[in-house]
């Protein structure tokens, strides 16, 4: 279940806004890319760990305040034409990602009831850091489509789909060019 969406993050202060380092785990499958180990517990970076240029894994909390943070992420699904990745602007309410669209358009028709991928980032190209969330779940058309988002493109978005949010993870990159304390 996602924190509160007023949530203030982390109750402790001592570690407010620390990153989260996961398991080391071996090489996986994915092109040399560690998998990650969801029965694993995420632990605090402690300070030797918080070296520049470290991928630190963000805890389900982390993740869900990054989400919020931004207005824009990507879609990703099978469909089709194929995979296909689009932006869209959307919201997070009850634990889920709320979208808006026509009810004739490709995503309309290529993720209704189906597994979906969204992702949303922040890259700081000057500092060589920044943050990526992922989103696995079912995209679902909504009966009743809900206030959120409101639509930046032109026309009427009157489909609601939901992406019911089966995992959400997320990793940091701490900037290789920051300055150490």
């Amino acid at each position: 279940m996602p924190p509160n969406a007023t949530g203030s993050g982390h109750k402790d202060p001592r570690i407010s806004g620390l990153p989260h380092l996961g398991p080391r785990p071996a090489t996986g499958q994915h092109g040399g890319v560690p998998e990650e180990r969801p029965d694993e517990e995420v632990v605090p970076v402690q300070e030797y760990d918080a070296q520049p240029g470290r991928l630190v894994v963000l805890s389900e909390e982390e993740c869900w305040e990054l989400l919020r943070s931004r207005p824009v992420g990507r879609l990703a699904w099978s469909g089709a034409d194929g995979v296909s990745v689009i932006p869209v602007n959307f919201a997070v309410a009850d634990g889920a990602v709320l979208l808006r669209t026509t009810p004739y358009s490709l995503m309309a028709r290529d993720c209704a009831d189906r597994e979906v991928a969204f992702e949303v980032d922040d890259i700081d190209e000057q500092r060589h850091g920044g943050w990526s969330v992922l989103v696995r779940g079912r995209c679902e058309r909504e009966r009743v489509a809900s206030d959120g988002p409101r639509p930046w493109v032109t026309g009427p978005r009157v489909l609601g789909l939901r992406i019911a949010v089966g995992s959400v993870t997320g990793r940091r990159l701490l900037s290789s060019t920051a300055e150490r304390a």
